[in-house]
């Protein structure tokens, strides 16, 4: 058998979408590391395929394939996260939503065996591994070895990476050489109410403690307030720039971490670029699978394991849509239980959930906008839960902290009803009430 050189195995981006045939199972590499230049080229090969099924999770990119109603049935997309071009190509049905845990999402996609997976990675190094950078452990490491055949994408700028991100040049059927940035998101913009809530959910972190921070304005305020905290230590779904503020403030050692002490842990890295110069090449930083990292045993190892997530709406009772509001899927399950129900359960761990108490949504068959409270009675019919009542320990807003953990229905819904914002507490406690609740 002759092996193939680095150079055999060289294709041209139009002959690596040429590789798929119709009813075809293809997994994309998800978020700011899709392989843009593959979905962009998928209206070239619609008038000879159907039935083509892709796998992907977190587009950033409003891609052709998405919007247009006319490729429903030719590509139908599934993803267990969805972001605003998937819900484009959910309301013209070329997607479908798959609930899963986030750990999960690698396994089951697995377990279906695909027939193609792309995913963009950093240059091979001497040893003929390619690294699959910031987001290859979500899925990637799972799919790998269940695949008939791999194409990698190396951009030079994709950042390298430690853990379990590396592909050896063995396993690669096909190479497509591109040249490009990696997809940043701009920095959050912080509001007053954000730095409050980041200022009491900083009252609940304690020195030595391990954080895990979602995504968003929240999660980088409560950051901001974390400036003169000790030797905290990081396992987390994703890591930020905020994130790396902390760590080159001195506030993250990881020496206290009761797991991989004085490493970083995270599944996947989004941000500006700045997080993305931070993790290159950087052996503090561990992109471990999501299937181990963000299993909820594996969570509860971290001493003082402390979770912050953002939630859409929480009712009285402490059920928290964060997901979906009525029928309308706006992202999914990601980590959220995970990392909450194994801060839960590790030695003086803590899970919290954040929200502003109100938000602006429009008005039934109008544009205006109006006004509503966040927490609300009881949760919208077709409202998914995330995460359970009982999975809460505190809930956080701009005008305080409910400690939910040990406390009755009632008592819960008094507790919420004080840190909702004034203007709805009267109408809440009426509700509350009137149902029965109080």
């Amino acid at each position: 058998m002759i092996r193939k050189t680095y150079e055999d195995k060289i294709i041209s981006l139009d002959e690596a979408v040429g590789l798929i045939k119709e009813n075809d199972s293809v997994v994309f590499s998800p978020a700011h590391t899709e392989p843009l230049e593959i979905i962009e080229r998928l209206p070239s090969i619609a008038d000879r395929v159907k039935n083509v099924t892709l796998s992907t999770m977190l587009s950033l990119r409003l891609h052709e394939i998405y919007k247009d109603p006319k490729y429903k049935g030719i590509f139908n997309i599934e993803s267990a996260f969805y972001s605003p071009p998937l819900r484009m190509a959910n309301k013209f049905g070329i997607s479908t939503f798959i609930p899963s845990h986030l750990r999960n999402v690698g396994p089951n996609t697995s377990k279906k065996r695909a027939n193609i997976l792309y995913t963009v990675v950093a240059p091979m190094d001497k040893h003929g591994y390619f690294s699959m950078g910031c987001s290859g452990t979500i899925y990637q490491y799972d799919v790998l070895r269940n695949v008939d055949k791999i194409v990698a994408l190396v951009n030079p700028q994709m950042p390298r990476t430690f853990g379990d991100t590396s592909i050896h040049f063995s396993q690669i059927d096909h190479i497509c050489q591109i040249d490009r940035p990696i997809i940043t998101l701009p920095d959050p913009v912080i509001s007053d109410e954000d730095m409050r809530i980041g200022e009491y959910v900083s009252e609940l972190i304690e020195d030595g403690s391990t954080i895990q921070l979602g995504i968003g304005s929240i999660p980088n305020a409560a950051a901001l307030k974390l400036i003169n905290k000790k030797d905290l230590g990081i396992h987390t779904e994703m890591l930020n720039d905020s994130m790396v503020d902390l760590c080159e403030a001195g506030v993250i050692t990881g020496n206290r971490k009761t797991l991989h002490p004085k490493k970083i842990v995270t599944t996947f890295t989004l941000g500006t670029q700045k997080v993305y110069d931070f993790i290159d090449d950087n052996p503090s930083v561990l992109h471990l699978r999501c299937s181990y990292a963000n299993n909820p045993f594996v969570v509860a190892q971290n001493y003082r394991m402390v979770s912050v997530n953002t939630t859409l709406q929480i009712d009285f009772s402490g059920q928290c849509a964060s997901e979906s509001i009525i029928n309308e899927q706006i992202s999914g399950t990601g980590g959220q239980v995970e990392t909450a129900i194994g801060a839960q359960m590790s030695e003086g761990g803590k899970s919290i959930i954040t929200l502003q108490s109100t938000a602006n949504i429009k008005k039934p068959g109008s544009n205006e906008k109006i006004r509503v409270s966040k927490i609300v009675p009881y949760l919208e019919k077709g409202t998914a839960v995330t995460l359970g009542r009982t999975d809460v320990d505190y809930v956080v807003t701009e005008y305080g902290i409910a400690e939910l953990k040990g406390n009755s229905l009632k008592d819960r819904a008094k507790m919420l009803i004080n840190i909702a914002h004034p203007d709805f507490r009267d109408e809440l406690m009426e509700e509350a009430k009137r149902n029965g609740i109080l």
